[in-house]
């Protein structure tokens, strides 16, 4: 087959057909929606709000749980969890690699979907 019928919208990472700013960008967008950040942020804002509330109502939660403050608790807790995922994700970002490589197999699976040949 002719390099032609290859052509896909998206150019294929694995025959080096994209320029390091499109890698960059590439990565950067990927890493951007990972979902250590998505869980981070939920916990985060979550935890913030029960928090709150716990401060705010006392009484009532006190009372119902024998003592605790559980909504203060639990607040805490989701926000040390949002924090430990934010730090998980700047620490161990995912590989550049793993990231081009998973481009390249979804450009092979489009290719064999599209009943091109490979190789």
């Amino acid at each position: 087959m002719s390099d032609s019928n290859r052509s896909s919208s998206r150019a294929p990472a694995g025959g080096l057909s994209l320029t390091e700013e499109q890698k960059r960008q590439l990565v950067r967008s990927t890493r951007r929606f990972d979902l250590r950040r998505i869980l981070g942020g939920l916990f985060l804002l979550y935890g913030i709000i029960v928090t709150i509330v716990g401060l705010v109502n006392t009484s009532a939660d006190v009372h119902q749980t024998g003592g605790i403050a559980i909504n203060i608790w639990t607040g805490i807790a989701m926000i040390v969890l949002g924090i430990l995922f934010f730090v998980w994700d700047r620490l161990y970002p995912v590989p550049e690699e793993d990231i081009l490589k998973n481009l390249e197999r979804e450009d092979e699976e489009k290719a064999v979907g599209e009943g091109h040949e490979l190789g």
